[in-house]
């Protein structure tokens, strides 16, 4: 499965050259919904899913992808307004999944299965439709100034750079950044598309 991940130039570049991506801690989320797609006007289910979601926080962390790399609103929130790159993954499709958008708060389970505990990890609200999220857990190991990290490897295989429309990075900063990973890359620079909103690659090349 292709999985995308936008970045800035700065960070980018430094996830480039340390060939490795941040972890995201379940609390440092930018919505305060995160695993908790259920009804919880009940205050012991609140209570329930808060504990849940607080002893997943302390061991798990996740790595959040989108499925696309075409939709300018995207660019404009996670990738400094088009100034940023998207990096291009393969990620094998048993340790991902696409997040399911739903546009009201689920009923509360009267009894809980494996498929009540997947949605409450891949369930959002559907405003957040247009990132086209892609998610993967991953252990919290190896704390480095209290940051954790998940390694370029064979799950979280480097195929493709794409530099924003208005990224000024030049190429020879990415390729210097990616050393001998340069060579199995593919490179793209974007563009603002002309018939659509959308972005597109900039048949100019990316020099």
């Amino acid at each position: 499965m292709r999985a995308y991940k936008f970045l800035n130039a700065h960070f980018g570049l430094k996830s480039l050259y340390e060939k490795r991506l941040k972890i995201s801690r379940i609390h440092d989320l930018n919505d305060p919904f995160e695993l908790m797609p259920y009804n919880l006007s009940d205050r012991s289910h609140r209570r329930a899913v808060q504990k849940t979601r607080d002893q997943l926080a302390a061991h798990r962390g996740m790595l959040c992808f989108s499925a696309d790399w075409r939709d300018p609103v995207i660019w404009a929130h996670y990738s400094d307004k088009h100034r940023g790159i998207c990096l291009g993954f393969e990620v094998p499709e048993d340790s991902s999944k696409i997040v399911n958008y739903v546009p009201k708060r689920l009923p509360f389970p009267t009894t809980l299965t494996a498929a009540h505990a997947e949605a409450m990890l891949f369930t959002k609200y559907s405003h957040w439709e247009y990132e086209h999220e892609i998610r993967i857990w991953a252990e919290l190991d190896d704390e480095e100034d209290g940051l954790y990290f998940h390694d370029f490897d064979d799950t979280l295989r480097l195929v493709e750079v794409i530099a924003g429309a208005r990224c000024t990075l030049p190429r020879s900063a990415i390729t210097r950044a990616l050393g001998p990973l340069a060579k199995q890359i593919s490179f793209i620079k974007a563009r603002a598309g002309f018939t659509k909103f959308e972005i597109v690659t900039d048949q100019r090349g990316f020099n």
